[in-house]
């Protein structure tokens, strides 16, 4: 993990992140954090800012470096930066930074955590993945509860448990309902669509790596994020997750969400799960018992 932005030839804007209440409940060994799906947004918001006529429908090369630690709920914001530079094909790299002060040498230095490239893609016009046609009802399938999910897996607070059914896990991959959240003052400034849809489909990987990896794993990179009708608070869709294959010390997956209706509103291709406690964390023994094959 680098500690300085790669860009050249690029600006740096001022950027405040509210340190919302909620957020609070997004937390990784104790600290709050924030979340990835939440950068994404800050990031776009000051895109659409300074280049109102970059897409912010597609991004690639999409990284979460470093998580950003919030304050305690008494300090009402955070300040960051990002860093914009143009690319050759006209997309725009954008780096999330916060500026840190060394306690014992006064040095200042930036970090990054979080670094994405909004533009339209050179194959515009591909055809997207179709997502799996995988029954609930299978032999192999484990299906898992929401209460077991968030109170021994994936251990956020209310604001951040946003899987509202059953999560069928299969080794192929997961299906379950999320939500996109309660309707907040916020929803209409939302660029990428509800952040919480994406966040909830992250948890249903981590089930599933929990399940047949035996690693509780994070979301650390994706190569390609298309969103086709943004997702909105206050409406629930249907998430797809398919493993793709194991990529050095991560798992990799591609991830559908399509609305009650059966219309694709947001995919992604690539997206890499990793354990990034150095195995502090672990699964409950009981989601490994009765693994056909013994998992992955």
């Amino acid at each position: 993990m680098e500690d300085v932005s790669p860009i050249a030839a690029s600006q740096r804007y001022a950027l405040t992140i509210p340190n919302a209440a909620g957020l609070q409940n997004h937390r990784f060994l104790g600290q709050a954090v924030l979340p990835a799906v939440f950068a994404m947004e800050y990031l776009a918001r000051t895109v659409g800012r300074v280049f109102p006529d970059v897409p912010l429908v597609f991004s690639q090369d999409i990284r979460f470096d470093k998580f950003l630690p919030l304050p305690p709920p008494d300090i009402p914001r955070v300040e960051a930066f990002a860093e914009l530079g143009v690319t050759p094909d006209g997309g725009i790299e954008a780096v999330l930074l916060t500026r840190h002060v060394a306690a014992k040498s006064g040095m200042t230095r930036m970090k990054v955590h979080v670094r994405t490239r909004f533009g339209r893609p050179v194959n515009a016009d591909a055809a997207l993945p179709q997502a799996p046609a995988w029954p609930d009802a299978h032999t192999d399938a484990y299906h898992l509860s929401v209460d077991r999910l968030y109170a021994e897996m994936v251990p956020f607070g209310r604001a951040f448990q946003n899987v509202v059914s059953r999560v069928v896990l299969r080794p192929e991959g997961a299906l379950a309902t999320v939500s996109g959240g309660a309707l907040g003052t916020e929803a209409r400034a939302f660029r990428l669509g509800s952040p919480f849809c994406l966040d909830a489909a992250f948890h249903v990987a981590c089930a599933w790596a929990q399940r047949y990896a035996g690693v509780v794993a994070f979301p650390v990179a994706m190569q390609k994020r298309v969103i086709l009708h943004p997702t909105l608070p206050g409406k629930d869709y249907r998430a797809c997750v398919r493993f793709i294959e194991r990529d050095g010390d991560g798992l990799l997956f591609d991830v559908w969400l399509h609305d009650r209706a059966g219309n694709l509103c947001e995919m992604v291709q690539g997206l890499t799960m990793r354990d990034v406690s150095g195995g502090r964390l672990q699964p409950p023994k009981w989601i490994r018992a009765h693994i056909p094959d013994g998992g992955q």
